[in-house]
């Protein structure tokens, strides 16, 4: 059942349980009368009392209460002066129903009981049922106002969503015009010491755009496409290091397919091999490591080389921090650790989804 077909299902039901209730009262109040009677009346009456209230329906749909300021008055006089004539309505049609399942037809259209019988039953019933069909109107008004809410609630989060991929993708392009800036200066260093070498990483170089521009624009990739394009970056840089440069991954065939944020690691292992390794005449060693810790996925990129030596956060580090946060909302956690001539240690702790990274 769709949610319109639930909605008729909740305004039928409680016309139905409210019928429910009165023929209760009215057998607590009448205990020698047919429990089938009073439960044949009580339904009658408020199924009848719900079909006006659809006109009340109809009415708060076509003309909504907006606001509770006086320039609304004339739709608040209109709600008022509609509820008070379906309340009178029916209150004549209950009426009328009572005296049918009592006596029949003959007294329904017995006009002298109806004068007297008739002003006696509104002074007893009009404020109780005028009140129901307040109670109608305040519900449309009320399932209306949270419907409202709750669309607005989602457009805000669909534009919050927006926003942060905006950002996130303005940082992704910042990133690659830095990483292009180095690498170009890289090869103009190359070029006429080591022609073949500068060729080579020229290559090399277009494998890595290729791989860039041929990647979907997805937020998130599983961790083994992050590391595909985390070897073809370091291709590049192996020519210009050489056999200065080792590499080390070690990363479980559990966590491979853990999905992280796209090109979140080549900035790091940059930073590691532009500040850590570059100006070190042997080399170092540089290392990935994945693993799980409860139920964050936690990713270190570690250099033997200078260590730390400033406070101050380059590009690809700032850009890290700010992508991380737009993405995890603060549950994550980057920690930095190291000191002059002790390397560097980034590590990322990075939320888990439920059933991610656990062992098949």
């Amino acid at each position: 059942m769709g949610p319109s077909g639930m909605k008729w299902r909740w305004y039928w039901g409680i016309w139905a349980l409210m019928g429910l209730y009165m023929a209760t009262w009215d057998l607590a109040l009448y205990p020698s009368a047919s429990v089938l009677r009073l439960l044949a009346l009580n339904l009658l009456q408020n199924g009848t009392w719900g079909l006006l209230g659809l006109f009340l329906i109809w009415l708060a749909d076509r003309r909504p209460i907006e606001s509770f300021a006086w320039s609304h008055w004339r739709t608040w006089g209109l709600h008022l002066v509609a509820s008070i004539l379906v309340a009178a309505l029916g209150l004549f049609l209950a009426y009328l129903i009572s005296l049918l399942v009592d006596s029949g037809w003959g007294k329904v259209f017995d006009p002298v009981h109806l004068r007297k019988g008739l002003p006696k039953f509104y002074r007893a019933y009009f404020h109780t049922n005028l009140l129901f069909m307040w109670a109608v109107v305040g519900a449309f008004h009320w399932v209306r106002i949270y419907r409202k809410y709750k669309a607005r609630e989602v457009e805000a989060a669909k534009l919050q969503a927006r926003f942060a991929e905006a950002q996130n993708q303005a940082l992704r392009m910042q990133l690659q015009p830095h990483f292009l800036f180095n690498t170009l200066n890289s090869i103009s260093a190359l070029v006429h010491a080591n022609p073949d070498g500068a060729d080579d990483m020229i290559s090399r170089l277009g494998t890595f755009l290729r791989m860039t521009l041929e990647a979907p624009p997805d937020q998130m990739v599983p961790l083994h496409k992050e590391l595909a394009f985390i070897r073809a970056y370091l291709a590049i840089e192996q020519v210009r290091f050489q056999d200065r440069l080792r590499i080390e991954v070690d990363v479980p065939a559990s966590l491979q397919d853990v999905r992280v944020p796209s090109f979140i690691l080549q900035p790091l292992v940059e930073n590691a091999l532009k500040h850590g390794l570059s100006d070190r005449p042997g080399g170092g060693t540089l290392r990935l490591r994945a693993s799980r810790d409860s139920e964050y996925l936690v990713l270190e990129v570690q250099d033997d080389g200078e260590g730390l030596t400033s406070d101050r956060e380059g590009v690809g580090l700032s850009n890290v921090r700010g992508r991380l946060g737009l993405i995890y909302k603060g549950r994550h956690r980057l920690d930095l650790r190291g000191g002059p001539g002790m390397g560097t240690l980034v590590v990322l702790h990075l939320p888990l989804e439920p059933g991610e990274g656990e062992a098949p």
